[in-house]
């Protein structure tokens, strides 16, 4: 009547059985517990099943990440499938994931040791082969990641820092996460920066420490592998990332703060080039940003202390 069933219209099927399936396993086994008898109508109303919680939610997120995994399959095999079908797939695939962690994060609050992130398994989801798949590593952002950035710890954000994503799928992560939290608050993007792409580009035992190769100069190092976070990396941070950094190369790019530390960096020889400091300041005295003159002079004052107190110790 309605025409064969495609490809993306079997894998939305597949989600629902594999959740359903998953869910009344464990309705039957907690019902089969919870029969209401003389015996026990009052203990059974103490308190509720949360570990029956967490089992379905566990069997909607492993079913989650079967899908994904299929889909991308199927992405990469079908090529008489169009994209705005798998499109519809990822779109009706985000519906499930949003209102699962809604509902489980809702009446999980009161349950001891509940944490989101464990529950959804999320990188226990990606697989060897998946670290160097940035067509995976995007797929994987847009269906389960961006939900649960309201959720990301410190410890978290480190964890991902320490797997080994290709550089290309690393780039694929900053660029998504640079996207996706463009309205962000500050606090939020400081632990994406400092936990997460701090750790990976100065790790040194990746297949290519600091991401440097395949990029044609600083500025494009800097759009592949920090993107809107570069506002957080101090100078130090980006000359330890990339040894060959030079901050006159990209000083249309630097915030305030790093031009300040840009003049008083011996590498630089700003301090002996009055021509070369007149034009690391010149943006931040042009009339109307006072704010960003102001930034410049109290990390200017800062680090000269700092300079003077070490050339004293």
């Amino acid at each position: 009547m309605g025409g064969p069933i495609t490809s993306p219209q079997l894998l939305l099927l597949s989600a629902f059985g594999i959740v359903f399936v998953s869910s009344l396993a464990s309705a039957t086994d907690n019902t089969t517990q919870g029969f209401l008898t003389p015996g026990n109508s009052s203990t059974s109303q103490e308190s509720c099943p949360g570990a029956a919680l967490l089992d379905s939610s566990r069997s909607i997120f492993a079913a989650v990440d079967s899908l994904v995994g299929e889909l991308s399959c199927k992405r990469k095999e079908n090529g008489s499938q169009s994209e705005d079908s798998f499109v519809k797939v990822e779109q009706n695939i985000r519906r499930i994931v949003d209102s699962s962690i809604k509902v489980f994060s809702d009446l999980g609050t009161n349950l001891s040791g509940f944490d989101v992130l464990e529950q959804t398994g999320i990188l226990d989801s990606l697989r060897v082969d998946d670290y160097s798949d940035p067509a995976f590593i995007r797929l994987w952002f847009s269906l389960k990641m961006t939900f649960l950035l309201p959720f990301v710890t410190d410890s978290f954000l480190f964890q991902l820092g320490n797997k080994n994503f290709s550089c290309s799928s690393f780039q694929e992560l900053v660029k998504s996460l640079s996207e996706g939290l463009e309205t962000s608050q500050t606090t939020e993007r400081q632990q994406i920066y400092s936990n997460f792409i701090r750790v990976y580009l100065t790790r040194k035992d990746t297949a290519a420490p600091g991401c440097t190769e395949n990029v044609a100069g600083i500025e494009e190092w800097l759009e592949k592998n920090i993107q809107s976070f570069l506002v957080f990396a101090t100078l130090q941070d980006l000359k330890t990332m990339n040894r060959n950094f030079s901050g006159s190369d990209v000083l249309e790019k630097l915030s305030p703060q790093q031009r300040a530390e840009l003049i008083l960096d011996p590498d630089s020889g700003a301090l002996d080039d009055a021509d070369f400091v007149r034009v690391i300041i010149k943006n931040v005295t042009i009339p109307g940003n006072d704010e960003q003159l102001n930034q410049f002079f109290q990390m200017f004052s800062t680090l000269s202390k700092k300079v003077k107190t070490n050339i004293n110790s």
